[in-house]
């Protein structure tokens, strides 16, 4: 399915997931070329500390639509602007670091990942004679290191001749002692803490996950341009792109150091819970305060089985008002962790599904820390990124009045300037976008009216009339990681034709508020059955607005 997948025409996403929550980046030039990657990289490592400038990259209440339109921009550059005089070979242990690697490379490397899907489990991850020799020939190779990926240490490298970035070395972060892959039971260090204060995922004392820690991501991304530098011919067409790449994930990373800036700014404090403490890295980094008890998270991390009163008190707290949040990792969702998600599911609370490995549906590395980030402040209601436990029922009256449908304009040509500032900003032709939106908004129901508890619907000069009873909301998760709402309204009596037995709206709000637009999604079956609707909503706009008011309306958006 399309990326462009509605309901948010201002932020366009894909749906993996109907049945959800119910009410629920000579020797002179390269030292040079380093310098401007770590001087992108201060720059944003300097805004985190205080500085907010760079949130006015941002369009007002659609951050990530910027970072979305950027991706697209730098994929498409990617592809067309790549000029290598050589193709390094790359080998990263993990998909998280090969990502990047790739990103930062573009055409002009080719990367290997060894693990490189959700499916695998690193901790039991017996590495074949193949992977150590893709290690060994590598010219560069990028690992995690702390112990995360022994057995790719372990394997016959050769810092004399090849580039090693280990970002666990970059970060001080080693194993220790009592970790293994096989989990030893001995629990000795599981129960320190971080620097914040905050339990982690330990593997002994030490967390491993680094890739979910935006300081190590920051150095890593300058470690592995400098790698690039270093092996490509001086002042070559490689190091240029290289360079270009490198830059350019820069100003990606400043735009997610200031959607982190937006949060604090609004003073946003976000208290979770967690089944595996695999992300803490990324949530200390935004703020958020773990509140997991630590009896839990200690057998957890030693795999040992939480004591009866150990997993009630967790439990507990996840359905207490102390959590906003539970954060889960689908790839490791033992009987224990699904206590908690059934707990946090019953007391309404958001739910993150965070996994080791990168998803197969984000294609790099801070798009995917962007998005987690996203869910967890929760600050971007438009866009589909709020709290469970924030949305509220709604009435009727939050919909009254006369509407128009929009796609008579867009098939009268007044919606092109619409088309064409979307294909300035996105991933297709202004036609392509037209497509798109004609599949979107087609409707014969020109009309609709709403008073009461009743709606009328316009047709061809003919209007039916029925009553509308509300049936609750539905929250739906999409692939991107945001998030809809719809709004269920079924028709109660009579219903004559030409009216709809089942409406839901979808206007981007989650609590009473009138709307100033909204999607519709119509069916004469049942609900659970239009919700499966995802390419067909109808878009209405007050009646009282002329073409070109809708038109500079959604220009804003």
């Amino acid at each position: 399915m399309s990326n462009d997948t509605m309901p948010n025409d201002t932020m366009p996403t894909s749906n993996t997931s109907n049945d959800t929550t119910t009410a629920a980046s000579p020797a002179q030039r390269k030292r040079r070329a380093l310098l401007y990657a770590i001087g992108g990289g201060a720059l944003a490592a300097a805004l985190i500390i205080g500085s907010f400038a760079a949130g006015s990259a941002y369009r007002a209440g659609h951050p990530q639509q910027t970072a979305a339109n950027a991706k697209a921009a730098s994929d498409t550059s990617i592809n067309a602007s790549d000029s290598c005089d050589v193709t390094l070979n790359v080998v990263a242990s993990v998909n998280q670091w090969g990502s990047l690697a790739q990103e930062l490379g573009g055409n002009c490397v080719e990367v290997t990942s060894l693990i490189n899907s959700t499916s695998a489990d690193p901790h039991d991850y017996e590495a074949t004679p193949q992977d150590l020799a893709k290690l060994s020939k590598a010219q560069i190779v990028v690992l995690n290191g702390a112990g995360y990926d022994g057995w790719a240490e372990k394997a016959n490298l050769d810092a004399s001749k090849q580039r090693i970035v280990n970002v666990g070395d970059i970060m001080g972060v080693t194993a220790t002692e009592e970790h293994s892959h096989e989990h030893n039971e001995d629990t000795e260090g599981a129960g320190s803490e971080g620097e914040s204060g905050h339990h982690h995922h330990h593997h002994g004392s030490t967390n491993p996950h680094l890739w979910f820690s935006p300081d190590a991501v920051l150095k890593a991304s300058q470690a592995i341009t400098k790698a690039y530098t270093d092996a490509a011919p001086d002042g070559g067409a490689t190091e240029a792109t290289v360079q270009r790449h490198s830059n350019a994930w820069n100003g990606d990373y400043a735009q997610f150091v200031a959607l982190v800036n937006k949060g604090r700014t609004q003073n946003v404090e976000r208290h979770y819970a967690a089944t595996e403490s695999v992300a803490n890295y990324l949530l200390d980094y935004i703020g958020a305060v773990d509140k997991t008890p630590a009896t839990y998270t200690n057998a957890m991390n030693s795999e040992a089985e939480p004591s009866a009163s150990d997993l009630k008190n967790a439990i507990d707290t996840v359905e207490s008002n102390d959590v906003d949040i539970l954060v889960v990792n689908p790839q490791e969702m033992g009987e224990f962790a699904k206590k908690l998600d059934s707990a946090a599911k019953e007391s309404n609370k958001t739910i993150i599904s965070v996994t080791e490995q990168l998803p197969e549906n984000k294609k790099t590395l801070l798009d995917w820390l962007t998005s987690i980030t996203n869910q967890a402040l929760a600050i971007d209601t438009t866009n589909g990124y709020f709290l469970t436990q924030d949305v509220k029922d709604r009435t009727l009256a939050d919909y009254e009045g006369e509407w128009q449908s929009v796609y008579p304009y867009l098939q009268d040509g007044t919606l092109d300037s619409v088309m064409e500032a979307k294909a300035k900003k996105g991933d297709k032709t202004a036609e392509e976008y037209k497509q798109y939106y004609d599949t979107g908004y087609k409707t014969d129901v020109t009309k609709i009216t709403i008073k009461g508890d009743q709606m009328s619907f316009t047709s061809d000069g003919k209007t039916a009339t029925a009553t509308y009873k509300y049936d609750g909301f539905k929250i739906l998760d999409y692939e991107k990681g945001n998030r809809g709402v719809r709004y269920l309204f079924t028709a109660t009596g009579d219903v004559p034709e030409g009216a709809p037995k089942v409406v839901q709206f979808s206007d981007h709000g989650i609590a009473p508020s009138k709307a100033a637009h909204y999607h519709i999604f119509m069916g004469n079956d049942s609900q659970e059955a239009t919700l499966k609707e995802m390419d067909n909503w109808p878009t209405y706009y007050p009646a009282s607005m002329s073409k070109e008011e809708v038109a500079t309306e959604m220009l804003a958006h």
